[in-house]
């Protein structure tokens, strides 16, 4: 079938209808594949310009500690992202981050209270700035997908073979060496192993293998750390596919059997299907309007995150490291007595810029950074999750001419408290194995700090706010969900690798369906 797809413009009205997809995240890169690969006209739609993002650094973190243009690399001279930064991941702090979010409250009209949003126009999305930790959800997480563990399984697969995992956490900074060993033949419920990560550990695809030097929370240089935005000029490639960046949709509009996309500054675009990958907020608001759902709550899933720090006596003093790895070394999952299951990740902190932890100090500056110099070495820093179910956050699309976006937040009681549970257990473990739970070090963070956002749109649930096994919003054919919107639970785990499987899987299903005619 044939069909003008830009309405308006002349001497196109024998194009193939595209399928479009919405974002160049890593949801809509993974639904692209299968669509471009069965021969399908897929045009993908950014709101990126073409602003480069700042330059990764280059050297090692000894390098970097030792350079006189340290502090401008390290945190710049931009604003701050919108919030209150306690508590707060030092990656949100570098100039790499706050460029991956700059306009993207303005531009979505969106406001927050009680709740760390975050979101990206960049090409690639969050990818650019994400903490890289790719391990698959275990079957009971899975059973409410269509098909359940077993095409997950296969998707997974499928995903961690494009995108490259293995690389990174290869070279265990000593503290956390200190950890595994001890670890080794306990069985008191503490589930301890070498993260897995999306960071290449050889050359592929134009990316060099991980150096370990130290620099992953200012950009990867050699391109080891997994982007969505790499894999764009292979699917480029393909006669059958087409990118456009600087088309900020901002509506969608029924036409016909098909979808209407109004976007910012640009000619309409009519397509007879669309997927919605523009990352959970933004594809939220996007569907909430063309369900003409306003002034109604939604629920919003995140993972309640706190923070412990730890340290291994027998590091302190040490010299830092010239080279390291700064993201997650080691993955943890923990089952409580009441069955509450709760995962996280381990890091070294010697990568860290020491003013991260000095400036939190009741100690003068420099005596601050003297002290946490010694301990730098020696510290171990663990964050942890619970399942989104203890999350209490709400989304709504306000009517009128504004149509602003707003999300509530909410940490319950029940949440601090369990939050704070598992971190007394986990410390307790812990110091079986060496490292010591700082006193007073356990920090529960404001709701939407883990970035993890999803379930607004669940597949499986009835009524408006939810789609079915294809992601196909309810009351809404060919329009189609396939990032965190749609997941039905969000289990106390990162939750990238799972958007990706499942957005390949329906990217799958679709073009299969597509090329039989369906």
């Amino acid at each position: 079938m044939r069909w003008c797809y830009r309405c308006g413009c002349s001497g196109v009205a024998d194009v193939p209808v595209p399928i479009v997809i919405i974002g160049s995240g890593p949801a809509g890169i993974s639904a692209a594949w299968p669509l471009v690969e069965a021969g399908l006209p897929v045009l993908m739609l950014d709101a990126s310009d073409a602003t480069p993002l700042p330059a990764a650094p280059g050297g090692t973190i000894g390098e970097m500690r030792r350079g006189p243009d340290r502090a401008r690399i390290m945190f710049g001279d931009q604003p701050p992202l919108p919030g209150p930064v306690e508590n707060r991941s030092p990656k949100l702090a570098t100039v790499l981050a706050r460029a991956v979010g700059a306009g993207f409250h303005d531009r979505l009209g969106l406001s927050a209270d009680g709740f760390f949003s975050l979101g990206s126009l960049a090409q690639g999305g969050l990818t650019n700035i994400w903490g890289a930790m790719a391990s698959p959800w275990d079957d009971a997480d899975l059973a409410p997908f269509p098909g359940g563990a077993i095409a997950m399984r296969t998707a997974y697969q499928r995903v961690s073979a494009r995108i490259g995992l293995g690389g990174g956490a290869t070279d265990l900074a000593a503290p956390i060496r200190t950890l595994l060993r001890r670890h080794a033949g306990r069985d008191d419920g503490l589930d301890l192993s070498i993260a897995s990560n999306a960071v290449l550990a050889n050359a592929r695809d134009g990316r060099e293998g991980c150096s370990h030097c130290g620099l992953c929370l200012w950009g990867c240089d050699r391109r080891s750390i997994y982007n969505a935005a790499y894999e764009l000029p292979a699917l480029q490639r393909h006669a059958n596919f087409t990118y456009r960046r600087g088309q900020y949709v901002r509506e969608i509009l029924p036409d016909g059997a098909g979808h209407r996309l109004i976007i910012d500054g640009a000619e309409p675009i009519c397509a007879a299907r669309v997927i919605l990958a523009a990352g959970t907020i933004t594809t939220t608001a996007l569907a909430l309007r063309r369900l003409g759902a306003f002034d109604e709550d939604v629920p919003l899933l995140s993972n309640p995150l706190a923070a412990l720090a730890t340290l291994v006596p027998g590091q302190i003093g040490a010299a830092l490291p010239e080279r390291s790895f700064s993201l997650a070394q080691l993955q943890f999952g923990l089952t409580m007595a009441d069955q509450v299951r709760s995962a996280g990740t381990l890091y070294a902190a010697d990568t860290l810029p020491l003013s991260v932890i000095a400036d939190r100090l009741p100690l003068s500056r420099p005596l601050a950074l003297r002290f946490v110099r010694a301990l730098m070495p020696a510290l171990v820093l663990a964050t942890f999750f619970l399942p989104g179910s203890f999350s209490r956050n709400r989304i709504r699309l306000a009517s009128g001419s504004t149509r602003r976006v707003t999300i509530q937040g909410e940490q319950p009681p029940e949440t601090r408290a369990a939050l704070r549970k598992v971190g007394r257990q986990l410390g307790k473990k812990l110091r079986q194995r060496g490292a010591y739970a700082l006193p007073g070090s356990l920090t529960v963070a404001e709701p939407g700090t883990d970035i993890h956002y999803a379930g607004t749109l669940p597949m499986g649930a009835t009524g408006r706010f939810g789609c079915g096994p294809d992601g196909t919003l309810n009351n809404c054919p060919n329009l189609h969900i396939v990032d965190g919107a749609c997941l039905p639970v969000l289990p106390a785990q990162h939750c990238t690798l799972t958007i990706m499987a499942n957005a390949d899987r329906i990217g799958r299903e679709l073009a299969a369906r597509w090329v039989a005619g369906g």
